[in-house]
């Protein structure tokens, strides 16, 4: 068990879980499955996931990191019909994972062997005490003690930080795919191909802040 400082806190953290399953994906057929790409275009996206191409190569355009969203990492803690005050001691979790979209909206399933490729493509973080890897699955757990007034609820929410990357994939085939060897999705220099990663410390664990909220019910 390691732990990591958020908010004059340790948060408790547990190590890194294994990198994205593989899933069955398509095989690049001419009804193409890659997002915002029609049937006169390969299936650029299955077709690197099935590791079918010459070369599929990820181009970083724009990539800054940023607070994500709160999510709720704990159950709801009930007091509405105490009288007195409530001490919880509870553990509180949270598990994030890469996430690939085409544009904003469109969601892009990404191999496990696809993602090592992609993050070849990916700058460095210019902090030296963070890190990430794209695919890489983890869990930020915390126990801590807190009150609940009666009448009150309380949870316990959790924001990571994430690592946003903007691009583009360059897919070379080694013969013609409706008229070409190369295909650059969604366009050359464009930055329709978007990745959102989890930050962690320079030892692998996630990196965040953990936080407690009540209200009344």
């Amino acid at each position: 068990m390691k732990s990591i400082k958020s908010g004059g806190r340790r948060l408790a953290v547990l190590a890194p879980a294994v990198a994205l399953a593989l899933i069955p994906f398509s095989t690049g057929t001419a009804n193409a499955a890659t997002p915002g790409w029609g049937s006169d275009k390969p299936d650029v996206i299955g077709d690197c996931n099935a590791d079918k191409p010459d070369l599929c190569q990820y181009h970083e355009v724009n990539a800054w990191t940023a607070p994500g969203n709160w999510h709720a990492a704990s159950n709801v803690f009930n007091n509405c019909q105490g009288t007195d005050n409530a001490t919880y001691a509870r553990a509180a979790a949270y598990e994030t994972n890469t996430s690939y979209t085409y544009g904003t909206k469109e969601t892009v399933e990404v191999s496990a062997g696809f993602s090592d490729e992609i993050q070849l493509g990916m700058k460095a973080s210019v902090e030296s005490n963070e890190s990430w890897t794209v695919g890489d699955k983890r869990t930020v757990t915390e126990t801590l003690t807190n009150t609940v007034r009666p009448g009150y609820k309380g949870q316990y929410w959790f924001q990571p930080l994430i690592r946003h990357s903007q691009g583009w994939l360059e897919v070379h085939y080694g013969s013609r795919k409706f008229g070409h060897y190369y295909w650059y999705y969604p366009g050359q220099g464009s930055t329709g191909f978007r990745i959102a990663t989890p930050v962690a410390w320079g030892d692998g664990t996630l990196k965040g802040e953990m936080k407690w909220t009540t209200w009344k019910c």
